[in-house]
């Protein structure tokens, strides 16, 4: 999925790959929390799915830090999941590499046994002891196999003022009020919702979070059995994907549009609004600038408190940095797999995102208000509901997430939606 995560420019990276080489010559690094360089020589292979700016000059800066030649690709993120998939059939994973998010992948990996445990050089370097409780994951054995590198993430709805306030509307907090804005924006030849249909996720997590307003324990409880997912909160959610469809809620042809695309309509102005994860901030902040607008997902069913709740991503469904045992220069993969994650930690707090590790840095300009907004919104969820796709195993959740791509297309009744899905996920 794309899903997930960045407030500078991101890089702007479709379908090809980029590749790099960082050289330096510095001095040999001690372990003393790590503040002198590494041996001269050595070399690195790098993977990450992730775009964001500061992810290529974060891994450059530690690279010249150790002293290493690092070669890496940044990959598209779908491309990402199956190279990643054919790499540990195939043996052939690089030195470090980013996993997607999501339980399925994350048990490919720790199952292939080809992940290293990373607990001698945390305590070797001294710094383990700079990542937050919980951010660092130890699996049943005790060890831990991966580093974080990404904030936690939620759904948002993020609008342009700009046009709304053009339309005289002010931002929806009802299904109504939605409902109403939708009509309103066609009226006048405005885009409502701009929507990647084809990557089939960005339609998932809308059709998630409208379960999650209907009832907050539905998920958790229809995965236990103690529910079905063809009861009301899922049919109910299902028939309200049908009336956005029916109203005309996304733009014309969306279903044939990739996320990335559905986001560069929304960023240059072209739709009123996105409904996203909150990693769309990274982008939005430099494209809209004031004009952009974020509330929470509005109170569109029956569930109590609904503002309490979101649906996202939290440290159950992580996206890990893992070294590959096999490397032939271990070591030093795993110092530079944890380097790597605690530089990219600085970006996050300099760009006002949450940290999961102690550091000196600051944000380094004011955080933008809707941004601002967010984060302290986000501090005072009760609930995250992880995102449905990253609890199944991967079989499941794709077979799911072409079922939920057919609700969009309008074949499909909300009862009979919900009777497939239910058949689906008793697989898992």
């Amino acid at each position: 999925m794309n899903h997930k995560k960045k407030m500078l420019l991101p890089l702007l990276i479709c379908s090809s790959t980029l590749i790099f080489t960082a050289c330096g010559n510095t001095p040999e690094a001690s372990t003393d929390g790590g503040k002198k360089p590494a041996q001269e020589g050595g070399a690195l292979t790098l993977w990450m799915f992730d775009t964001t700016d500061y992810i290529k000059p974060a891994a450059e800066e530690v690279a010249k830090e150790m002293n290493l030649k690092l070669n890496y690709e940044f990959i598209n993120p779908e491309t990402y999941k199956t190279k990643i998939k054919v790499a540990v059939a195939a043996n052939e994973l690089p030195d470090v590499f980013g996993q997607y998010n999501g339980r399925s992948e994350r048990e490919l990996i720790l199952n292939s046994k080809m992940a290293a445990p990373l607990n001698d050089v945390l305590k070797s370097t001294g710094l383990e002891s700079k990542y937050l409780n919980g951010s660092l994951i130890k699996e049943a054995d005790g060890n831990v196999y991966s580093m974080p590198y990404r904030s936690e993430q939620s759904e948002v709805l993020a609008y342009n003022k700009k046009l709304l306030a053009e339309m005289g509307l002010q931002p929806p907090k009802t299904w109504e009020e939605l409902v109403n804005v939708i009509k309103v924006a066609n009226s006048k030849n405005i885009v409502p919702i701009a929507l990647g249909g084809k990557d089939r996720w960005p339609g998932d997590l809308i059709y998630n979070t409208l379960v999650l307003r209907e009832d907050v324990d539905a998920y958790s409880k229809a995965q236990k059995g103690e529910v079905k997912f063809t009861d009301k909160p899922f049919e109910d959610a299902a028939q309200k994907i049908i009336q956005l469809v029916n109203e005309k809620a996304f733009q014309p042809g969306f279903l044939g549009n990739s996320d990335l695309e559905a986001r560069e309509m929304f960023y240059s102005g072209k739709a009123l609004m996105i409904m996203n994860g909150s990693w769309i901030f990274a982008k939005a902040i430099p494209s809209l600038g004031d004009d952009l607008g974020y509330i929470k997902f509005p109170q569109t069913g029956a569930a109590k408190d609904p503002f309490s709740s979101n649906t996202g991503d939290r440290n159950n469904a992580p996206y890990g940095l893992f070294v590959n045992v096999q490397s032939k220069q271990l070591q030093k993969a795993k110092e530079f797999a944890i380097r790597y994650s605690l530089k990219v930690n600085d970006q996050l707090v300099k760009s006002g995102q949450p940290s999961y590790a102690n550091t000196e840095a600051k944000p380094d300009k004011k955080i933008n208000e809707s941004y601002a907004q967010y984060l302290d919104d986000y501090k005072g969820y009760k609930f995250i509901q992880t995102y449905w796709y990253d609890t199944v195993p991967a079989a499941v959740g794709d077979e799911y997430r072409d079922l939920n791509q057919k609700l969009y297309t309008g074949t499909l009744s909300a009862a009979e939606f919900t009777q497939k899905m239910e058949q689906i996920m008793k697989k898992r």
